[in-house]
């Protein structure tokens, strides 16, 4: 049996995570596609890493309880503070989920695609920099996945994680990506966000902050690895403490028991 399922999460790998059920209710949400490509047919990777960071936003505002800003005047609080809290574990727990995949798979994918083309842009010094952010963002991605949702402090550290990833995405969307757009033709512009789509089917869908941050053979042959185990994780719904799932918002649930909502925004298809 657990034979049969690996070779099924391997299949699904290659099939770059295709899902295997999709529960629909009334109440699913839908949203439009917003992909970019230049009149030429060129991706943009700016544009590309940015609709990672964009959905992240858009599942937090989903997850996040009002509760989280109480006294606070900021800005963010205060837009925050106008989204309808997620009160249901289950909508919660499929949402957190959701958050702690797209966070993980981002990561690595920059790691072993974009970050490699940083030096010859002379831009070494700022991969190096953007990786030490990547290993703390992970050590708190990965406190959020192996913290039952049922415990009181569990909001407050997946909010951790958020604000760190939302913190180190601004800094590239305003200082890195001016730059990354000066040096690129849109040929090789394209070339590296190909790459970057690409890596994002072929890293783990769950953090493993101790794994190699290398960008090279070693780092991808431990995402392989991570990426087959993940699949064959069945231990999720009991972390969360979840006996059943009453699908309240639209669901798409993988071979490996957890379970997800649907993203706001969608990278092309084929690339």
């Amino acid at each position: 049996m657990l034979a049969s399922t690996a070779r099924t999460a391997l299949a699904s790998v290659a099939r770059n995570r295709t899902p295997a059920l999709i529960l629909r209710t009334s109440t699913a949400r839908t949203f439009p596609l917003r992909t970019m490509a230049t009149a030429s047919g060129f991706l943009d990777v700016t544009h590309e890493i940015k609709l990672d960071h964009d959905n992240v936003r858009d599942l937090f505002e989903r997850c996040v309880h009002p509760a989280f800003c109480a006294g606070s005047l900021s800005r963010r609080c205060r837009l925050l503070s106008r989204y309808k809290a997620a009160t249901d574990l289950n909508e919660k727990m499929v949402i957190a989920n959701t958050l702690i995949r797209e966070m993980a798979i981002h990561g690595d994918a920059e790691e072993v695609s974009v970050y490699n083309d940083y030096g010859s842009l002379g831009l070494g010094d700022t991969a190096a920099h953007n990786k030490e952010e990547h290993a703390e963002i992970k050590r708190l991605v990965y406190d959020a996945d192996a913290t039952r949702m049922t415990k009181p402090e569990y909001d407050n550290v997946l909010r951790k994680a958020v604000t760190a990833f939302i913190t180190h995405a601004k800094e590239e969307e305003d200082e890195q990506f001016p730059l990354i757009l000066q040096k690129l033709t849109p040929e090789q512009n394209d070339k590296v966000a190909r790459a970057f789509l690409k890596a994002r089917t072929m890293v783990p869908t769950r953090p493993h902050p101790w794994a190699p941050q290398t960008g090279g053979i070693a780092q991808k042959a431990a995402g392989l690895q991570g990426a087959f185990h993940d699949k064959v994780c069945l231990d999720d719904l009991p972390r969360c403490g979840v006996v059943s799932l009453t699908p309240v918002i639209q669901v798409v649930e993988t071979i490996e028991g957890r379970q997800f909502v649907d993203l706001k925004y969608q990278h092309p298809s084929e690339f």
